[in-house]
């Protein structure tokens, strides 16, 4: 039906929208409830740290099920329920820190799944209907950009304790939309999969692809974290920087726009070889200057660094993985970003604060680790099982 991407565009932008407030602002919340940075670090590990193991726990019972939409509905709502609970809690929550921390790991639990399996589903009805998985996965990244910024202007001067009530509003959105995902694109028939997550992981050309993929975005890793201080010590104010991160977000959309003729002109190895130059060129540039000219023209390279590498990996996935497989090889590809930015880190986090800007030319040999691993896998596949291949279901 003409409405499918658009009703598929909505639950994903609802999805991104609650990312897109909750990373910047919630730590703003919880430190007005009277937590301290080591509290609100500690937190922010636990909720990285349990999505990225029930994300793969939540896909396996998925993909032996067969029925994402289903599961996609009763995820979004148990989300929506997770969450209200924090509104209970008071100001001076400091010495409440362990029941805030089981609320955001019962929080971290439940809506882990969300993303990677609306993604999923985006990737399984772009595959079986013929619809433009790009044109619907922009609507993500538009509104990440829209939520941070207007939910930045709404919290904004000693405001924040609205950061609850609104990300409350953008889960239920969510939920409220999720009935209206069309059907799964595929009714899948035979056995079910025993153990969907052993079997992607067997498959050394999928392995390597997730691998090369979380390793790749993980270059991003200096950006995301130590960007924003170190242009502040350069003297960029808060608007100009916040600036720059939508800029990037705009360049990663535009590219999904054009995502169609991109796979067909490149395929996933091609992308792949884009996103290596647009790290190779990112991240030299961030070493070197602060010049705001400078860092507005190389933010546009967001669309090769991140959007490319992410679209080839989704590409490779929808040709190399069975549908009886495809949420457990989505979540894992999250599962592996954690783990390799959280690696990535590691080892940058003591450069940059010896030597600043330095930490970013280590993420040039970070991402070229990363497209060797994936153009491995990539053309391994491309040799065994072709472009439209897939191993036999389990």
């Amino acid at each position: 039906m003409r409405s499918d991407p658009f009703r598929l565009g909505l639950f994903i932008a609802a999805a991104f929208s609650v990312l897109g407030l909750y990373l910047p602002f919630w730590p703003a919340w919880l430190e007005e409830r009277g937590l301290d940075d080591a509290q609100i670090g500690s937190l922010a590990l636990a909720w990285a740290v349990t999505r990225g193991l029930a994300s793969p726990l939540w896909a396996h019972f998925v993909d032996r099920s067969g029925h994402r939409r289903r599961w996609l509905i009763g995820i979004a709502f148990a989300s929506t329920l997770a969450f209200l609970p924090f509104g209970l809690v008071p100001q001076q929550a400091g010495e409440l820190f362990p029941l805030l921390l089981a609320l955001t790991i019962l929080f971290a639990g439940v809506h882990a799944a969300l993303l990677p399996l609306g993604e999923n589903l985006l990737l399984l009805q772009a595959r079986e209907r013929g619809l433009d998985y790009g044109r619907m996965r922009l609507w993500g990244s538009v509104s990440f950009v829209v939520a941070s910024t207007v939910g930045g202007r709404l919290i904004a001067d000693g405001h924040e304790s609205r950061t609850w009530i609104l990300l409350l509003g953008l889960l239920a959105l969510g939920a409220l939309a999720a009935p209206a995902l069309p059907p799964d694109p595929v009714r899948e028939r035979g056995p079910r999969p025993s153990m969907p997550v052993a079997s992607v992981l067997a498959d050394r050309r999928v392995l390597a692809v997730l691998v090369g993929g979380g390793i790749v975005q993980a270059s991003h890793a200096v950006y995301y974290v130590f960007s924003t201080l170190h242009w502040t010590a350069a003297g960029h104010s808060t608007d100009e920087i916040g600036l720059l991160w939508s800029e990037g977000v705009v360049a990663e959309a535009l590219l999904f726009a054009a995502a169609r003729p991109l796979v067909a002109r490149f395929g996933p190895r091609g992308l792949l070889g884009l996103a290596l130059v647009g790290c190779t060129l990112r991240w030299s540039a961030l070493a070197l200057s602060t010049d705001l000219g400078v860092l507005f023209g190389v933010q546009w390279l967001h669309a090769l660094t991140f959007s490319a590498a992410h679209l080839a990996v989704m590409t490779q996935l929808s040709r190399a993985v069975p549908a009886s497989h495809s949420a457990t090889a989505q979540s894992l590809y999250g599962t592996m970003n954690i783990a390799a930015h959280a690696l990535t880190l590691l080892v940058a986090t003591p450069i940059f604060h010896r030597a600043g800007a330095v930490a970013y030319w280590p993420m040039i040999g970070v991402a070229l680790i990363g497209c060797c691993v994936g153009w491995w896998g990539m053309g391994a596949a491309d040799t065994e099982s072709g472009a439209s291949g897939g191993k036999p279901e389990a």
